[in-house]
């Protein structure tokens, strides 16, 4: 059977509309690649930044996506953890070197994948490798511990929620900004304390480690809230910031970047690895997915501009 591929593209960047569906071949499977059929494309802020040129690290067929859930219908030479017909999740593109994931098939790097959590549907597996990965890889900066006290700027985002649930694996005191009594109602289901974002500021002592979700003001707040010597990561330093919090506290700031490994090469299999693991922990309850809003392909323009606009609040999945 001859297989045709399409795909949501944008030839030149610019706003929402520049996205269109059109046909593209079918990709190459390289060595240490799979090809994935597609059934759930996630979508993530920084794929509005990729398509309006603010972030110029495009995928090389212009195709946006970084999040994937998708069946294995042919494997590459030097695979060998997967086999035709396993259902697999994983950022695996979206960015230079690579393909956009809202497409019918694409050829994915084997080692950013993992085996989907059997537990849920694809589209809310496809929801958790980006904000999963950049929640773990900020804990790992910080050094989360059993008895750290952690805040975390945005606790109820997708990067927020997932921090919440891994630093409480670890053991630490977690305390979660919300901007509404729904939203600290939410974060203490997962097991942390929920605080206005306005009032963090006016905890005394501070915060041993604290995880920015926002950056801008976001960013400056947590700078407040950190104790002497505490260290502070954030996922958004690409601004202008007054540091002298952090100067006169002696703060250790950390720029936490996931996409780092599929732009350079270098540390892919640690992502593949977590994934390995964070299915496992969700299968067994330790760890849920976000809440999903689920869409097909055509809404995608319309997604990027509810996001652009502060109407979207949560996770959304392309369903193809």
């Amino acid at each position: 059977m001859i297989l045709k591929n399409s795909a949501w593209q944008f030839e030149t960047t610019g706003n929402p509309d520049v996205l269109q569906p059109v046909d593209i071949a079918m990709p190459e499977v390289l060595p240490g690649q799979v090809l994935l059929r597609v059934l759930a494309s996630g979508f993530n802020p920084i794929d509005t930044k990729i398509r309006a040129g603010l972030a110029p690290i495009a995928a090389d067929n212009h195709v946006p996506g970084c999040d994937v859930c998708g069946e294995v219908i042919e494997v590459g030479a030097r695979v060998t953890q997967f086999v035709v017909g396993d259902l697999v999740y994983g950022c695996a593109g979206g960015v230079k070197g690579s393909s956009g994931t809202l497409c019918r098939y694409m050829a994915a790097d084997a080692e950013l994948l993992a085996l989907a959590p059997a537990s849920i549907r694809p589209a809310e597996a496809a929801a958790l490798p980006l904000v999963s990965i950049t929640a773990f890889d900020a804990l790992e900066r910080l050094n989360v511990t059993a008895g750290d006290e952690l805040l975390i700027m945005g606790g109820t985002g997708g990067v927020g929620q997932m921090a919440v649930q891994l630093a409480k694996l670890k053991g630490a005191n977690v305390t979660a900004t919300a901007g509404s009594d729904v939203g600290m109602g939410f974060i203490e289901t997962l097991g942390a304390k929920g605080i206005r974002h306005a009032d963090v500021v006016n905890v005394q002592g501070g915060f041993n480690k604290v995880l920015d979700t926002h950056g801008g003001e976001s960013f400056q707040a947590a700078l407040l809230a950190a104790g002497p010597s505490a260290q502070v990561a954030t996922i958004n330093a690409r601004n202008n910031y007054d540091l002298a919090q952090a100067h006169a506290k002696a703060l250790t700031i950390h720029a936490v970047f996931m996409l780092l490994p599929l732009l350079t090469g270098t540390g892919r299999k640690a992502h593949g690895e977590f994934l390995a693991w964070l299915s496992k922990e969700v299968d067994s309850d330790r760890v849920r997915a976000p809440f999903v809003e689920e869409l097909t392909s055509a809404d995608v323009a319309d997604v990027h501009r509810r996001y652009e606009c502060g109407e979207l609040k949560h996770k959304v999945v392309f369903k193809l």
